[in-house]
C-alpha cells in the first residue's frame, strides 16, 4: 500500500469540479480562513518562530522533488508563477524579509487559480498529488502568515514594482520558450484553460493582452484584500473614506 502511495505510477485522477475537487477547494479556503482568524493569537509570541518553521518545513517537504528538477536541474527562467511565489514567500518568511514579501505577496493569486483549474493528473492516492496541492496551499498560507502574523503590509508602490518585476521575468521566460522550446511555465504560448484557446485562435497578441489584464486584475485583488482589512474590517481602526482613498493612492 505504501509502495503504491509513494510510487511514480499514475493512480486515480481528480476530475474538475468533482466531489473530491470541491472538497479540496473548500478545505484550502477553510485553511486560509482558519489561519487568518488564529494568527493574532500567536503574533509576537515566543513560540511563533516554531509555528513559522513548521509551515516552512511542510513547504520544503512538498516542493523539494520539484525544486530539484526545476531549479537545480533546470533554469530559474522556467519557473511558473506559483513557483516564484512559493520560493519568494518561503525565503521572506524564513528570514523575515519584509521588502521581499511585499513583492512576492502579489503573485499568490495563482494558488487559488491552481485549486480551481489544476493541471495535474495526480490524485490524492499518490504522494505526488499531495505534494502538488500541498505546495500550492503553502503559497496561500505564507501570504496570510506574513500579513497577519509578521505584520508585513504591501502598499501600492509594492504592487507596481511587483508588476514590473513580473513583466521583465515574463519577457525573459517567454523568449526562452520561443527560442529554445521546452515548457511554457507562464502560459504565454499555451493557455492554461480551454476557454482561453478561443482568444488565442483569434490572435496571439490578443491572448497575451487578455492574459496580462487578468494578471493585473488579480494582483489588484490581492492588494484589495489588504486595503479592505486595514480600513473597513479592522476593529483597531475606524474607517473613513479619506483614509481608504489615501491608502489606495499611497506610493
Amino acid at each position: 500500500m505504501l509502495t503504491e502511495f509513494f510510487s511514480d505510477q499514475l493512480g486515480q485522477t481528480i476530475p474538475w469540479f468533482s466531489k473530491v475537487h470541491i472538497y479540496l477547494l473548500l478545505g484550502f479556503i477553510g485553511s486560509l480562513i482558519l489561519l487568518w482568524m488564529l494568527a493574532p493569537r500567536f503574533k509576537d509570541k515566543k513560540y511563533e518562530i516554531i509555528i513559522r518553521w513548521v509551515f516552512i518545513a511542510l513547504a520544503i517537504l512538498f516542493e523539494w522533488k520539484v525544486f530539484e528538477n526545476r531549479v537545480l536541474n533546470g533554469s530559474i527562467f522556467r519557473i511558473p508563477l506559483c513557483g516564484i511565489a512559493l520560493y519568494g514567500l518561503t525565503f521572506s518568511l524564513a528570514f523575515k524579509k519584509e521588502k521581499l514579501y511585499r513583492i512576492f505577496y502579489f503573485y499568490a493569486f495563482g494558488t487559488l487559480l491552481t485549486f480551481l483549474f489544476f493541471d495535474t493528473q495526480w490524485g490524492l492516492d499518490r504522494w505526488n498529488g499531495w505534494t502538488y496541492f500541498g505546495a500550492h496551499a503553502a503559497i496561500g498560507w505564507f501570504a496570510v502568515y506574513g500579513y497577519r502574523v509578521l505584520g508585513f503590509k504591501p502598499i501600492k508602490k509594492d504592487l507596481h514594482l511587483s508588476m514590473l518585476c513580473l513583466a521583465i521575468y515574463a519577457l525573459i521566460s517567454g523568449y526562452a520558450t520561443y527560442a529554445f522550446g521546452g515548457s511554457d511555465e507562464l502560459f504565454l504560448l499555451n493557455p492554461p484553460v480551454d476557454f482561453l484557446y478561443a482568444i488565442k485562435d483569434i490572435h496571439q497578441v490578443l491572448y497575451l493582452v487578455v492574459l496580462s489584464l487578468l494578471a493585473i486584475i488579480l494582483m489588484y485583488g490581492m492588494y484589495g484584500i489588504i486595503a479592505i482589512n486595514e480600513f473597513i474590517l479592522s476593529p483597531e481602526k475606524r474607517f473613513t473614506s479619506k483614509k481608504l482613498q489615501k491608502f489606495f493612492i499611497r506610493s
